[in-house]
């Protein structure tokens, strides 16, 4: 049986940055990733996602649980692109 999810028909399956691996990325410490102005908490922060951000969700269980940010691959790229990085897929 293929491997291939594309050739399958299925989704991409999304990977999940934790805001840890994106500041080892920009190599920067994560409360500068925070306090950057970077990220746009979904449901936390007010108003619309700017582009110049990057979109992170919550995926604790519950609203009274410890928020455990994640940014999606697709999402992080996207905003890697507009700063001015280089994505090469391999």
């Amino acid at each position: 049986m293929p491997d291939d999810r594309t050739r399958l028909g299925l989704p991409a399956r999304p990977f999940l940055y934790t805001l840890d691996q994106i500041a080892t990325i920009l190599n920067i410490t994560e409360a500068s990733l925070k306090s950057m102005g970077y990220l746009y908490f979904e449901g936390r922060t007010p108003g619309s996602c700017h582009p110049d951000e990057v979109r992170a969700v919550n995926v604790s269980r519950g609203i009274t649980d410890k928020p455990e940010w994640r940014v999606e691959e697709r999402e992080l790229i996207r905003w890697m692109k507009r700063r001015g990085f280089r994505y090469v897929d391999r």
